[in-house]
């Protein structure tokens, strides 16, 4: 694995997918070389490949959080929400202090469409624990909190929090989350939580 590592890390992607992929033939119950292999294809582009891996990695080991985790994240999960539901929920079983898997779990629960997908309060549980794990300092993980109060019907708070997770995307200059928190900011101020588009 090791020369795989180097090889990425020189740039030489190619040859440590191949030293990599010998490996694993050689010891296929090997997590760390596939993770990395993993990792190695999604910075190709290869993203069907890569996302292959992570089934292979929960065999090995089922309670494997960052297996879990890139497979909620996968483009086959878009659009199952319970799919990826089912996936948050065990990375976090398996890693309980997992602020991006928290995050993420936490803005399905609040945004989705189908109310049966729903549940603010465990939506703001989540979202509060990331939040303190990350110190309040992702703005991401604010405006998700943001969408969780507003689901759970607390809308000064939602509101609060949104205006946080501005001021924290306009410091890091992340223009793409300042509109976003502009756009959610109208809708809490009057009084209406954000849905997801199908």
């Amino acid at each position: 694995m090791r020369q795989g590592v180097a090889l990425a890390k020189q740039g030489n992607y190619e040859e440590a997918i191949r030293e990599l992929s010998e490996l694993l033939k050689l010891w296929p119950a090997n997590p760390p070389s596939r993770l990395q292999l993993a990792v190695i294809l999604a910075l190709q582009g290869k993203v069907d490949q890569a996302m292959s891996q992570f089934p292979e990695l929960l065999r090995a080991n089922p309670a494997d959080s960052a297996a879990h985790y890139y497979l909620a994240l996968a483009p086959s999960a878009h659009g199952k929400c319970k799919d990826a539901l089912l996936h948050y929920r065990a990375a976090v079983k398996a890693r309980p202090d997992f602020p991006e898997a928290l995050n993420n779990m936490a803005w399905m629960l609040a945004t989705q469409p189908d109310p049966q997908l729903r549940d603010g309060q465990q939506a703001l549980d989540l979202a509060e624990r990331a939040c303190r794990l990350t110190e309040y300092k992702q703005a991401f993980m604010v405006g998700t909190l943001a969408a969780a109060y507003a689901e759970a019907g607390r809308f000064p708070e939602a509101v609060a929090a949104a205006e946080k997770a501005k001021a924290l995307a306009e410091k890091a200059n992340d223009k793409e989350v300042v509109a976003m928190n502009v756009k959610l900011l109208a809708l809490y101020r009057s009084g209406q939580p954000y849905r997801e588009t199908p």
